[in-house]
């Protein structure tokens, strides 16, 4: 585990997820070995829903913290240094140890504020292709900060929209392979025939569960002949309309984390043990599905896990008094 640096006892900074979807800001205050302290948060637009506008779209959301506190320090990670955001930062190759991560960013200064984005990062996945992720390193940065590192190698999954599942062997992230679940399962279930009637918020484990057994069953390359049984399941009368989204969750995450695990077990053998990272709901599902899977999930919540990776790089930065 890297080892922390003594800070000054009261120090303040911005910390932010500016992904396609979304930005997410939070007031950090880091105080000795504390864990952070989150003052407040905002929420705003994502990167893909803003076009060029996006400092005085950060700056209307953080002005009462201005106001309160001054100019302080801005960590953000995301879409926002990728192609279509604020500015470009360049990604990093897997593998990829801590210290790469913390060090990597690239920084301006606007309003004088003091902007450092963090650096993506780059692997050839199990299929050979090129792989990206953006914002999740800063998830694996205070996962292994948390866990401490080890000779094992463990397999984390952070689902989401683009689920991300990486390979760790001791403190070094060696590759990563991006499932586009998320983003299926919101195309189907909003603009396609197999679920008839808007989606309600209860959630049923059982319906849900059917839909991991048929994954399961499936051979390789059989998902699209099975994401029908989804419609035909409700014209027969054997899944109700509400039903139908569980059931589809469970066909697309079984047949995601079957796919994902297989691929990795090309690197590290029989996997029997994931670590997830994620928001509460989505994280739940994967650990039932896993578990009806024979795979036991350990759960971390996504915000708590990042905080942990921007304190370190906000440590490195401005623990010296450093501006």
């Amino acid at each position: 585990m890297l080892e922390e640096p003594s800070l000054t006892p009261d120090s303040l900074f911005i910390a932010g997820d500016w992904g396609t979807t979304h930005l997410r800001l939070y007031l950090c205050r880091v105080q000795g070995v504390e864990p952070i302290q989150l003052l407040a948060t905002e929420m705003g637009p994502g990167v893909g829903q803003i076009g060029d506008d996006f400092e005085p779209i950060f700056f209307d959301l953080v002005a009462a913290w201005v106001e309160e506190y001054g100019v302080m320090p801005v960590i953000l990670s995301g879409m926002v240094g990728s192609n279509i955001g604020w500015r470009r930062s360049p990604y990093i190759d897997c593998p990829v140890r801590p210290e790469q991560i913390i060090a990597g960013r690239t920084a301006f200064r606007s309003r004088d504020f003091e902007f450092s984005l963090i650096h993506g990062l780059r692997a050839q996945n199990p299929f050979g292709s090129i792989d990206l992720m953006r914002g999740e390193e800063l998830q694996l940065l205070g996962w292994m900060a948390a866990v401490g590192t080890s000779d094992v190698t463990r397999v984390v999954a952070l689902p989401g929209t683009h689920n991300k599942w990486a390979l760790i062997k001791g403190d070094s992230i060696e590759t990563f392979i991006t499932s586009v679940t998320g983003e299926v399962y919101s195309l189907l279930q909003e603009h396609s025939v197999l679920i008839t009637s808007a989606a309600g918020s209860a959630f049923s484990s059982e319906v849900f569960l059917q839909g991991v057994e048929v994954a399961k069953k499936l051979g390789p390359g059989q998902l699209l002949q099975a994401l029908f049984s989804v419609r035909s399941g409700q014209v027969e009368g054997q899944l109700s309309a509400l039903d139908a989204s569980c059931y589809l969750s469970g066909l697309l995450i079984g047949s995601d984390i079957i796919g994902s695990l297989g691929a990795m077990e090309k690197y590290a053998g029989r996997i029997s043990a994931v670590d997830v990272i994620g928001d509460a709901p989505l994280s739940d599902r994967y650990q039932r599905a896993l578990a009806a899977l024979g795979v036991v999930a350990q759960l971390f919540d996504a915000t708590q896990i990042a905080m942990s990776g921007y304190r370190m790089v906000y440590q490195s930065l401005y623990a010296d008094g450093l501006s």
